[in-house]
């Protein structure tokens, strides 16, 4: 359920992935300024003190081989993981400079995600408003009305997810490097399984938390992050199932995609998957609370099991009433009855 409807919301609302490509490249722009001030001088350090500026250039001439076609990836594959190992035994000469550099792009990257968070909010709130009743209300406006709210949420989310992403990104580097030498090209499959299952059960963590803080403006953004691990744990697989779908969909087509568009394919799918994300967010919300929910101007999805929806329990009843003498009497008469019965007996 989850993913379906998802797609179907999101193709029926495809203007707001326009307006989050915006929000995304202002973001952008913002840490380019911030990480060229910080970055750059750290790295005419290394650069002046240590070879890794030739591997560096090594690679890149690999990449651009791949995008003019000369070389495919696969064959490139073994140079610039090479040229990286040797890369990194280079700033190991210089220990100091490269401690700064790691803190500085985990800063950096801290200052994105932080941008990049405060649109998430807004972007619950729109979805869960055209859910709940196919209201449309403005991207910008949204943000200007919960920027408060919004910025509490990403600082919050931050401090729960950089260390996730730090751990992340060592495991993979890890992978890449040990793996590589020692089953090849085989260590790209493995990476990718584990990128899929780490990133789908980081997205699942996450998942009840914007829901819980749009029905519970009251409570505190840590609180209602723990309180909404509940409704997290009784839909795990249907959540870990969507997840999965939408990072395997995302590495496929940045894969097969990315040279022939020209890399347009990735400004796209990248707020496309945020927007599928915090869809999935809320149909599992709404499912857990028995909530229905609107995809399209004309459709709504009844999230209750068929067999446990109130009117059809009241139309078995009627039709195969478990008193005898129940049965033999008028249908009208009996939902008289039971209308008027008292609701304490």
């Amino acid at each position: 359920m989850e993913f379906k409807y998802s797609v179907s919301i999101l193709f029926s609302n495809i203007g707001y992935v326009f307006k989050l490509i915006l929000w995304l490249a202002i973001a952008a722009l913002i840490t380019a300024g911030i990480g060229a001030g910080i970055l750059i001088p750290i790295w005419r350090v290394l650069a002046s003190t240590t070879d890794v500026s030739a591997y560096i250039a090594m690679i890149k001439d690999q990449f651009l081989q791949v995008w003019q076609g000369s070389i495919n990836m696969r064959a490139a594959a073994s140079d610039i993981v090479d040229q990286a190992i040797l890369g990194i035994r280079a700033l190991n000469k210089a220990p100091g400079a490269f401690a700064g550099l790691i803190f500085a792009a985990i800063f950096v990257y801290a200052v994105f995600c932080f941008l990049k968070g405060l649109s998430f909010y807004s972007l619950s709130d729109i979805i869960n408003k055209l859910m709940a009743s196919n209201m449309r209300f403005g991207f910008a406006s949204n943000m200007a009305l919960n920027l408060r709210k919004s910025a509490i949420f990403s600082l919050t989310r931050l401090s729960i997810s950089l260390p996730i992403d730090v751990a992340y990104a060592l495991i993979s580097i890890s992978i890449t490097l040990v793996f590589y030498k020692l089953i090849g090209l085989f260590a790209v499959p493995i990476l990718l399984i584990f990128s899929v299952v780490f990133l789908s059960l980081r997205a699942i963590l996450f998942s009840g938390w914007l829901p819980r803080m749009l029905y519970h403006p009251e409570e505190m953004s840590y609180a209602a992050f723990f309180r909404s691990l509940v409704y997290v744990k009784h839909n795990f697989t249907d959540l870990f199932k969507a997840f999965a779908i939408i990072f395997t969909l995302v590495y496929i087509i940045v894969y097969v995609c990315t040279v022939p568009t020209g890399g347009l394919a990735v400004i796209v799918i990248v707020p496309m998957h945020y927007f599928l994300s915090r869809t999935v967010e809320l149909i599992s919300y709404y499912k857990a609370k028995g909530m229905s929910f609107y995809t399209d101007g004309s459709t709504v999805v009844n999230t209750v099991d068929y067999g446990l929806r109130p009117d059809n329990q009241e139309l078995a009843y009627g039709e195969y009433g478990v008193d005898s003498e129940d049965a033999d009497a008028p249908r009208e008469e009996k939902s008289e009855n039971s209308s008027h019965s008292d609701p304490e007996d």
